[in-house]
């Protein structure tokens, strides 16, 4: 009786037959059809690994000597330590960072990656570059970026106020508007007794002290940078209304005297109070904002002789018969009524939100934090009007040029996201560096300003 082993050992044969007659069609040949392919790939991975060893030993002991690298327009950089060179009438010169080796070879430029080997017993020669010049040319643009410039304030120990002024570019700083009724009462830090009503995208300057209470801005005013104040479009000043010939007799009303400045009240037949101010051409009627500022100006009481301001009653008849002053006595600008306190939400600041028009919105925002904002850098220089920290999205930054929305812009300017701006010596520049001009952003002029200045980019300051 055969066994399981008899079995298997006869299947196998029975297997081995057949795959033999398929290969070499021959079922009892001598010798197994796979031993010659087994024999061949054994002895083709010896070979290839003595060849690859071969070339290995040679490379590891013979030295470098390719030399494709010597040609102009090679970045060469050296394998083992990083160090950059161009390739220049024979000699090896170190470029200092890689901003100076495009103005100096433009598009030509290529990054050659090369031995120490390679490169020894080629002469050196001397340094080439702008100190302070960028490592690194963004390309992430800066179309649609959101400009937003904050104040924030701190008050150490000892009481005192401090204010700053942020610049967040491309992040996304999301915020609360101000809203169209509401306004912010602002003093710039250098110069606590001036006041400025911010309102309506505009700047409007408090021309007397008593004014903040009439408006009803009796709260303490926000301080804020002189540079942060000035991004804001300046209005008309908001003061004492102007009465030429105040105090002069006027005409008979009502049967009563009267004098220039003093001021009336009436009820049309809509039934709805009006005020007015008598001047020497006739009567101008007057805003509730004008009515306030009049009714409280010193001026004005001491006209009623020192005593509280209450308006005349006119009669009907007497209305019609006064002549209408087309002039309204406030600026057009100004609001018609007072625009009521703004509330800061706690933890927040006032900031200034750009659009593409270059426009700012009052926003109540939280500034970037300090972790995500670079300060200076080698070769940077500020100005009274620089921003006293900027943040830019990492990778966004490009060519800006100088202008307003709609209308052709002067002098370019590079932008990193280190927050550095590098003036251009002109569009030719700009190509070089591999930006066309006609992908420059159009920034305005104040908030280019806002950012520290590092050296300007000219191919003439690069060979030195």
């Amino acid at each position: 009786m055969q066994s399981r082993r008899d079995q298997v050992q006869a299947q196998s044969h029975l297997l081995g037959r057949l795959t033999a007659a398929l290969v070499a069609g021959e079922p009892d040949g001598l010798e197994t059809p796979h031993r010659r392919t087994t024999v061949g790939l054994l002895a083709g991975v010896l070979v290839a690994a003595l060849v690859v060893g071969g070339f290995t030993l040679y490379g590891f002991f013979a030295p470098g000597g390719a030399t494709a690298w010597r040609k102009a327009g090679s970045l060469v950089v050296e394998k083992e330590t990083g160090s950059r060179y161009l390739y220049l009438d024979g000699r090896l010169r170190p470029v200092l960072n890689y901003a100076s080796a495009r103005l100096l070879l433009g598009e030509e430029l290529a990054v050659v990656t090369v031995s120490a080997k390679s490169l020894r017993g080629v002469a050196h020669g001397q340094p080439l570059g702008i100190v302070g010049a960028p490592d690194v040319l963004p390309t992430g643009g800066l179309a649609g970026a959101r400009w937003t410039a904050c104040a924030p304030s701190a008050t150490d120990l000892a009481g005192t106020e401090t204010t700053a002024l942020t610049l967040a570019v491309a992040p996304a700083v999301d915020g609360t508007p101000l809203a169209a009724d509401r306004a912010v009462l602002v003093r710039p830090t250098a110069d606590p007794t001036a006041g400025y009503l911010i309102w309506n995208g505009h700047r409007f300057r408090l021309t007397a002290p008593w004014l903040p209470a009439v408006l009803g801005h009796d709260g303490p005013p926000v301080s804020v940078p002189a540079a942060w104040l000035d991004l804001i479009p300046a209005g008309a000043d908001l003061g004492p209304v102007a009465v030429p010939g105040r105090g002069a007799a006027g005409p008979m009303v009502d049967g009563q005297p009267t004098r220039i400045g003093q001021l009336f009240t009436a009820r049309p037949a809509d039934g709805a109070e009006r005020h007015y101010l008598l001047r020497r051409d006739g009567l101008a009627r007057l805003t509730p904002l004008a009515y306030a500022l009049l009714a409280a100006d010193p001026a004005t009481v001491a006209g009623y002789g020192g005593r509280a301001v209450v308006p005349t009653v006119l009669s009907p008849a007497a209305l019609a018969r006064l002549p209408l002053v087309a002039r309204p006595p406030l600026a057009g600008e100004l609001p018609a009524v007072a625009p009521t306190a703004a509330v800061r939400p706690a933890g927040l600041t006032w900031c200034l939100r750009f659009g593409a028009d270059g426009r700012p919105q009052v926003v109540a925002a939280r500034p970037v934090p300090a972790a995500g904002i670079v300060r200076g850098g080698v070769g940077v220089t500020r100005t009274a009007h620089t921003a006293d920290a900027v943040a830019v999205a990492p990778g966004r930054g490009g060519l800006v040029v100088a202008g307003r929305a709609g209308q052709p812009g002067t002098g370019y300017h590079l932008v990193t996201d280190a927050g550095v701006k590098y003036p251009l010596a002109g569009a030719a520049v700009a190509e070089r560096l591999g930006y066309p001009p006609a992908v420059a952003t159009v920034v305005a002029p104040e908030l280019i300003d806002l950012l520290p200045t590092g050296p300007a980019l000219d191919p003439a300051r690069v060979v030195g």
